[in-house]
């Protein structure tokens, strides 16, 4: 996250988990372009997915549900990817205590967390 609340990603892309619409690896950091215009507060980086909240409380996610269940990124049933960051309409108006799920219980916040994790900072 920069000072202006930009989110930025890059790394392995398996699943669309960078957001950027598309499954291609970034080896530099790109601009999240679906965030454009939100101030980004907090973002989480998960293996398949990840999970953005603004400074106004919207929450967004996107990714692949990685063997979770189809319902791990907050749209509903039937959606298995979102390849852009989406808001999830559950918390409209509402702040959430978490930025996302956790699957072994590391909030990585940006951290580098493995060598196929990815970057989202």
């Amino acid at each position: 996250i920069t000072a202006d609340g930009s989110a930025w990603s890059w790394g392995p892309n398996n699943f669309g988990r960078l957001g950027h619409g598309d499954t291609q690896d970034r080896s530099l950091p790109n601009k999240i372009e679906a965030l454009a215009g939100q101030r980004v507060v907090s973002v989480v980086a998960r293996h398949c997915h990840g999970f953005a909240l603004t400074a106004d409380g919207a929450f967004f996610s996107w990714g692949h549900h990685g063997g979770g269940g189809e319902s791990i990124l907050g749209h509903g049933e039937g959606v298995e990817a979102q390849l852009l960051p989406k808001k999830i309409d559950l918390w409209v108006g509402e702040r959430p205590d978490s930025t996302g799920p956790s699957e072994d219980g590391d909030e990585s916040n940006g951290e580098y967390s493995g060598s196929d994790s990815g970057y989202l900072s």
